[in-house]
């Protein structure tokens, strides 16, 4: 959530605060971070203006900030922009932050969790699981569904959309765990007779290259001690 951001500081006797509002407005290239501050007093002051950005936002998604510098707070795990600006008394100061909209879930990666969850069902098809995988199954395509909807809200403020983006990004990591979850049910299912089965083929495989380099051996032994012979012979 973007805070309004109250400042106040004593210069001589006068207590000055210093009012900060953050507004976000939808722009075509992203999103803008527009910023207001206020000298409310009757003499010229210098105005510090200290703003945390969205902890998604990095240096490289800002496509303007103007005068503002960008620094990072390693307790906040989020970058800001700063400044200090000379007010005249009773100015306001107007400034904006252009980002990129970074808040933007890949629906291409929603419909390969969905692919999955579907081929995961149909591994349950012939287990006693199937109902369990089923219930797990119409769990996931429900959030996956919600990932959609929010992600479809493209009238949403910029606020909500935030909103959206982090509650979809818990969304896909609740169905990724459930994927994982399905997963070591179904082997529990399978393996034991995957399992010999494919002991039974490795045993095969072993058996074969035995006899194979065991009649090999034969065959070169034979033909050494008819060469022998010849060569005795002569």
């Amino acid at each position: 959530m973007i805070k309004i951001l109250l400042k106040g500081r004593l210069n001589f006797i006068l207590i000055i605060f210093i009012a900060l509002f953050l507004f976000l407005v939808s722009a075509e290239a992203g999103i803008t971070m527009r910023l207001m501050a206020v000298n409310p007093a009757d003499s010229e002051q210098t105005v510090p203006i200290k703003v945390y950005l969205p902890v998604e936002v990095k240096p490289e998604d800002i496509i303007y900030k103007g005068d503002l510098d960008v620094a990072y707070d390693t307790q906040q795990g989020s970058y800001y922009v700063f400044g200090e600006f000379l007010l005249a008394p009773k100015e306001v100061l107007e400034k904006e932050i252009e980002i990129k909209d970074v808040w933007v879930i890949d629906l291409g990666e929603v419909e390969l969790l969905r692919l999955e969850a579907k081929d995961m069902l149909k591994a349950f098809k012939k287990t006693k699981y199937y109902e369990r995988a089923q219930l797990i199954y119409n769990g996931i395509d429900k959030k996956l569904k919600e990932i959609e909807e929010e992600q479809d809200l493209s009238s949403a403020s910029p606020a909500y959309k935030i909103s959206n983006y982090r509650n979809s990004l818990s969304l896909i990591d609740s169905v990724k765990a459930d994927l994982i979850s399905a997963k070591t049910l179904l082997s529990e299912t399978q393996p034991k007779g995957m399992a010999k089965l494919t002991w039974g083929v490795i045993l095969f495989i072993v058996l074969f290259l035995g006899v194979l380099g065991g009649g090999s051996f034969l065959i070169w032994q034979r033909q050494s001690k008819l060469e022998s012979e010849e060569k005795a012979k002569e």
